[in-house]
């Protein structure tokens, strides 16, 4: 029996792979432009994705042929399935798409963690603070004594 694991699973410690996290961040892309609901991206919509994620708009000629190269129906729009194989090809990058959908605005990210060097008397100091008020949670802070 072959060692080599399918590339669309979680391994044994149930940690998410790759690939499932592909998956989910394409459903989110997906779903978050099915305005309707309906489980495809129509012109419209898939219209949104690309004005979101590249910033050039989309032509209806240009869908159409999309759709053809998918085995989509123009009138039904891109399947979720479409949209994988589309981000699956080269010069496509899922990560980034999904950054620039759903990354929270700037100066909105609490969770921002910062390290500097502090001088300290004569001797130097590591300092890691959290969000934007400068939480300090450095192994010498009051917080973890």
């Amino acid at each position: 029996m072959s060692n080599i694991k399918p590339i669309f699973s979680t391994d044994e410690s149930g940690t998410t792979s790759f690939a499932d996290e592909f998956k989910d961040k394409v459903h989110s892309l997906h779903e978050h432009f099915d305005v309707d609901s309906d489980k495809y991206l129509n012109f419209t919509e898939l219209r949104s994705l690309q004005l979101a994620t590249s910033g050039s708009d989309l032509t209806k000629e240009t869908y159409v042929m999309i759709c053809r190269a998918l085995d989509c129906h123009p009138q039904n729009g891109i399947s979720i399935d479409a949209l994988r194989l589309t981000y699956a090809a080269e010069g496509t990058n899922v990560e980034n798409d999904y950054r620039k959908v759903f990354a929270p605005p700037k100066g909105e990210d609490d969770t921002q963690t910062t390290r500097k060097v502090v001088q300290k008397d004569e001797t130097e100091e590591e300092v890691i603070e959290i969000g934007d008020d400068g939480f300090d949670i450095s192994p010498g802070s009051k917080l973890n004594q």
